[in-house]
Parts: C-alpha cells; sequence; structure tokens
C-alpha cells in the first residue's frame, strides 16, 4: 500500500493553566486552525467528490469516478480531537462512558454528526444549558468535528479498528497488568519467569533475553511477539495449582486465551461467516471470564479513596482498643488483632470490587471489529503500522536532510520527490520484464511459468571431517550400535527398489556421509498459497551456534493420517538430533537420501486439548525407543513448545496464523 505525505499538521500550543477561562479560548484557537488546515487539505478532494472526474480504469475504459475520503487511520487520541468527542467517548456510536466494558452484542445509537451540527446551528441564548447538556450525554464538543461537510462521507465509519494500537499497545498492557497482578497473589511471578526465559527460536519470532519482569519498556512489536507466546508461558507458570486454585487457574487461561484468539481471527485477509462467528464468540468468551481479573483493576482514585478509608477505619479501632479495659490477657490482645486486620482487608476488598471496572474505551473498540469486517473486508488493510514504519523515512529521514530552516516543505518536497523516482523506477523495470517476456516467444514463457513451482526442502551448513555413519555418531554424542538399528528400521520401511539403502550393517557402515547443521523448510503462507515462508530449522548437535550453545529446533514431523493423534492430526513434535545426506554408492543408481534424525515426543491425552488449560502437552517417553531417522521430506515446519516441567512441554498452537488455523 503506497503512502504519500500530503502535509504536517501543526502541533498547537500547551494550555498555560492560568485560568479556565483562558484555557477554553484557547482550545477554540487550537480547533478553530485545525479545521482551518483541514478544509486546505480536502478542498481537492471536496471538488471531485461532488461532480466527479474521470479517470483511467484497469480494464482501459474511462468511467466517471466519485473518489471520497474513506478512512482516516489513526490512535484513539486523535480521533477524539479530530472528531471533536470526548476521551471516553466512541467515534462511531453513543455508547455511555458507563458501558464502555460492557456485553458486546449491545447494540447501540450510531453517530450522525450531522445531526450534532444542525443541533449546534440551532442553538438559541435562552435554551443552551439544554444544548450543553444534550452534547455532553452524547459525548460530543460542540462545533469541532472537522469531517462534518465532507460530500458523500459519514464521519462515523472513517474509524477503523487497529490492531496496533487498540490490540497491542491497548488491550495487551491492560492484560499483563492484571496478570502480574494475578501472578502476584498466586506466588507464581518466579515460574513465569522461569518459563519466560525458556521460549525457543522460531521464524519471525524475536526470542526474550531477559525476564519478564526485567523489561522495562515494551513497544509494538514486543506486544505482538508477547500475544504470540503468553497463552502458553501462562499454562506453564499456572502448572500443578491446588485444589482451592484450580478453578481461578482454569477461568484466568480461558481469558487470556479468548484476549490471545480474538486478534489472531482479526487477522484472517479473507473472512467467511464461520470466522467471524468464531471471533464473536472469542469475545463473548472473554467478557464472560474477566472478572477473574477485575480485583486488579483499581485506579488511581480507587486506591486514593481505599487508602483513605482505611486510615480511617484503623484510627477508629485504635480509638475503640484505647477506651477498652487494659488488664486484658496477651491471647484475646491477639485475637482481636486478628479481627481488626480481617476487617480492613474485607473493607478493602469490598470497596475495590465496587469501585473497579472496565470501562475503558479500547475494551469497547473490539465490539466493532466484526461490523467492520461485514461492511469494508480485513481489518489488516486499515493497520497504523505502515504509516508507523513510514513515519521513519517520511518525516525523520526528511528532516535531516533539511538544513532546519523551514523544515516542513523541505520535507514534503524531499519526500515527493523520492516517492515520484521510485515510482518511475518501478515503472521501467516492469516494462523491461514486459519486454523480455515477450521476446522470449511461447517458449521462453512456458519455462518461465514452470520455473514458479513450490521450492524444496535443501539442507546446507556442509560440516567438515564427516565422511561415516561412526564419525557422525561420534559428532553427536550418539551410540553407533542404537543409530543402526534406527537406519535399519528406516531403511524397512521404504519401498524396496534399486535406490533403497542396504540392510547391511557393514555395508552401511562403509557408505559416504555428510553432515548439515540446518534445513530450509518452505511454508505455504496462511491464506496466500502461491507464496511460501521459509523454516531455517537449525540443528548444531553439540557445537555452539553464533557464540551461544548448541541449537537443536523444534519440527513437526507427519508421522500419520489426519485422524490420528488426536487434534494433531498425524503430526508430532520432535527435537532435531542431526541432519545428514548418505550416498549408496552400492548401488548402480547411486541414490541420495536426505534424511534427519530426531528424538520424538509422546502427546498427552491422546494429543486432544486440555479443557483446563485449553493447550495439547507433550512430554518424553518414559521407555522406550525415542529416536527416530525419517527423510526429509517428513519434517513439515518448526514446530514451538514451551517447558513445563523437567519432562513435559505446552504445544504453544498460537505462535502464527497457520498452525493456529490447523491445530485447533
Amino acid at each position: 500500500m503506497p503512502i504519500l505525505l500530503l502535509a504536517l499538521l501543526p502541533v498547537p500550543p500547551k494550555l498555560t493553566g492560568e485560568s479556565a477561562r483562558v484555557d477554553e479560548a484557547q482550545r477554540e484557537i487550537n480547533a478553530n486552525a485545525l479545521r482551518a488546515v483541514f478544509d486546505l487539505v480536502l478542498a481537492p478532494l471536496q471538488q471531485v467528490a461532488q461532480g466527479g472526474t474521470v479517470m483511467d480504469c484497469a480494464d482501459g475504459k474511462t468511467r466517471l469516478c466519485f473518489p471520497i475520503l474513506s478512512a482516516w487511520i489513526a490512535d484513539h487520541a486523535e480521533h477524539a480531537t479530530l472528531h471533536g468527542i470526548g476521551s471516553k467517548s466512541c467515534p462511531k456510536c453513543e455508547v455511555p462512558c458507563k458501558e464502555l466494558g460492557e456485553n458486546p452484542r449491545k447494540i447501540y445509537e450510531a453517530r450522525d454528526y450531522a445531526i450534532y451540527r444542525e443541533k449546534a446551528l440551532e442553538q438559541e441564548p435562552g435554551r443552551a444549558a439544554g444544548f450543553a447538556e444534550y452534547f455532553q450525554q452524547v459525548g460530543v464538543k460542540i462545533g469541532r468535528n472537522v469531517f462534518t461537510g465532507l460530500h458523500r462521507v459519514n464521519p462515523a465509519d472513517l474509524h477503523k479498528p487497529d490492531l496496533l494500537h487498540n490490540i497491542y499497545l491497548g488491550l495487551f498492557k491492560h492484560m499483563m497488568e492484571w496478570v502480574e497482578g494475578f501472578l502476584k497473589k498466586h506466588k507464581r511471578q518466579q515460574a513465569f519467569d522461569d518459563a519466560w526465559k525458556e521460549i525457543p527460536p522460531y521464524p519471525g519470532f524475536s526470542v526474550p533475553k531477559k525476564a519478564y519482569r526485567e523489561v522495562t519498556q515494551w513497544q509494538g512489536k514486543e506486544m505482538r511477539n508477547l500475544g504470540r507466546c503468553i497463552s502458553a508461558v501462562l499454562a506453564s507458570a499456572l502448572g500443578n495449582p491446588e485444589s482451592s486454585q484450580q478453578q481461578d487457574f482454569n477461568i484466568a487461561l480461558k481469558c487470556v486465551s479468548a484476549v490471545v484468539d480474538f486478534p489472531l481471527m482479526a487477522q484472517y485477509r479473507s473472512h467467511t461467516p464461520d470466522t467471524l462467528v468464531y471471533m464473536e464468540n472469542y469475545l463473548q468468551t472473554f467478557h464472560r471470564t474477566k472478572d477473574i481479573f477485575l480485583e486488579f483493576r483499581t485506579s488511581k482514585s480507587t486506591r486514593a479513596e481505599v487508602n483513605r478509608q482505611d486510615r480511617e477505619l484503623r484510627k477508629l479501632l485504635a480509638d475503640q482498643r484505647a477506651q477498652e479495659t487494659r488488664h486484658i490477657s496477651a491471647a484475646k490482645r491477639r485475637r482481636q488483632a486478628d479481627q481488626n486486620r480481617l476487617q480492613r482487608v474485607n473493607q478493602r476488598a469490598d470497596l475495590i470490587r465496587q469501585e473497579n471496572h472496565f470501562n475503558f474505551i479500547k475494551m469497547h473498540y473490539l465490539s466493532h471489529f466484526a461490523s467492520h469486517v461485514r461492511r469494508f473486508g480485513s481489518i489488516l488493510m486499515y493497520s497504523t503500522e505502515m504509516g508507523e514504519l513510514a513515519h521513519k523515512e517520511q518525516i525523520k529521514e526528511g528532516y535531516r536532510r533539511s538544513n532546519k530552516n523551514d523544515a516542513a516543505r523541505q520535507i514534503l518536497s524531499q519526500y515527493g520527490r523520492q516517492h515520484a523516482l521510485g515510482m518511475r523506477l518501478q515503472t521501467i523495470e516492469a516494462l523491461s520484464k514486459a519486454e523480455n517476456a515477450a521476446v522470449m516467444g511461447n517458449g521462453g514463457m512456458e519455462e518461465l511459468a514452470s520455473s514458479r513451482r513450490a521450492p524444496r526442502r535443501v539442507l546446507k551448513g556442509r560440516m567438515k571431517n564427516i565422511g561415516t555413519l561412526a564419525e557422525l555418531c561420534r559428532a553427536l554424542n550418539i551410540d553407533y550400535s542404537g543409530m543402526i538399528e534406527e537406519m535399519l528400521r528406516f531403511i524397512k520401511q521404504t519401498r524396496a527398489d534399486d535406490q533403497r539403502l542396504p540392510a547391511d550393517r557393514t555395508e552401511l557402515g562403509l557408505l559416504p556421509i555428510e553432515q548439515f547443521t540446518h534445513l530450509e523448510i518452505p511454508i505455504s503462507d496462511f491464506q496466500e498459497t502461491d507464496m511460501f515462508q521459509i523454516h531455517r530449522a537449525r540443528c548444531t548437535g553439540t557445537m555452539a551456534f553464533r557464540n551461544g550453545g548448541p541449537r537443536n529446533d523444534w519440527v513437526w514431523i507427519q508421522a500419520g493420517g489426519e485422524d490420528s493423534y488426536g487434534d494433531l492430526r498425524g503430526r508430532m513434535v520432535a527435537r532435531l538430533l542431526g541432519l545428514f545426506k548418505i550416498r549408496n554408492v552400492l548401488s548402480g543408481a547411486g541414490s541420495v537420501h536426505r534424511l534427519a534424525l530426531v528424538r520424538v515426543l509422546d502427546p498427552a491425552n491422546g494429543g486432544r486439548f486440555h479443557f483446563g488449560s485449553g493447550h495439547i502437552r507433550v512430554s518424553k517417553r518414559p521407555n522406550g525407543r525415542d529416536m527416530r531417522i525419517v527423510g526429509i521430506g517428513a519434517v513439515i515446519g518448526q514446530a514451538h513448545v514451551i517447558p513445563s516441567g523437567e519432562r513435559e512441554w505446552i504445544v504453544n498452537h498460537r505462535i502464527d496464523l497457520r498452525t493456529f488455523n490447523e491445530i485447533y
């Protein structure tokens, strides 16, 4: 999506705080200046939106088109300023501020900014108080919407759901505050930190380098990574609960899982009625279970009121003790102290329970996600992430290259030239490719089309000084006889032909072998089957990886049909132990076999989701063989598992959209 820099909005001066009248006058000046700037920027669009303009279309025809402003992509604070609404008001509907965290199925009246404008123009001096009360109820500031008056545009439709500010920097940050309080209450903070530090690598995922409590600042990228693993890490930290904790732990896990599943469904590029139902059900589950974290939603004002009442109660109890007879036993004094302490704790808990709530605007925004998809399509099209990423190139680099004198005009002109040159270069490249394809003729075009097949699995990182099976076993610190047994089992499972490896132990030991350190696995992108991501599964054996410890990644191997291993659908989690290539020089075909030595884990509960935690668990085999040799074609991608004890792991099926869609 191209992002063009059109204008730099003015930054209004801060309020002085001298008096309410001076601050209100400054607010009016700021609002009028902002309105004037938007009128100037949107004036060309107003003309074509009203009368239309003839435009060239992709099919080669020209049509009379009416381009209009379809969205304004920004965070809530900017929307509140531009729409002229309060900070706790929704730009799309007239939800009361005390119901922002209520049932998402409840439908509120949609905002009609044209009516607000008419009511503002109809104000009479004698009825100003009534109009002010009406606008206060609907959360609107009179005459401050910069989008009213645009032809063919409903200002209420300009706000779009945003994953970055609504979810990652909004709901996820609130959720982690609740989770921290919950862990502290149940003394599970250290267990959470331990699981956090043991998170394994995965393609496109940044492995945490610090314990969770050591991180002081979270950006959008870090919060996105957190959403991909928080559910499994929390399930690991809340493992082995006491009987009194079981129900609370299950509810907390269900709530956090619903918060994570909702944005995962929202990231789908295309939706069906079923996916929208899933998304709405996740939101319902979250609202049904969120009260488990209510005690950790204490605001500053509530905390101050609780402390004030606690001081008053302490003083009252102290006065009562002073009036009582001094000649009482020590045991009775201890009982009275315990009773007083319990009374203070109960009063504090009751007040917090009464005053705490989930009424903040980003909680309410979630209820508009499904309706947005039904009307406008994918949510990803309107993400603020692209604008945030373009900010560095468009603004910061432009300012750096300017002479710092009248920098705004230089920033605009510099990026305009840069964008025009970039578009010109892309056009020349596309025309040259089309010209070359036309010159090649039909044969060349067929060859070009045939070359667009799916990429193959590739072994890379060849190791030196490894030439036989015995040398490979020494390098991997694996028993040679066990390796031979696994090779013979693999050979028995292969088809008997001239490319098959010999089933003789002596002959196997003489065949040339090459060891490799990583396997490239092409994975078709979710909902984009013609695009592929490359999973680079590392397997260094006992050798260090990049000045660190050994790295042997977790992978999925296809070990059965769709009806095996429960919800895993024929997959098994395994850890790479070795990657090697063996050449059968004893046969005339001289076939080459690319193999992987793995250690498989057994799925618990038949590979089905655990009812309480909502995760699949895998564990080491208590006895029997756990090493297996498979062809690299059976390795279908990297897996992501979180340690949960010494012999058990939790499958993190929320690590990416493909895994989330296939293992559920």
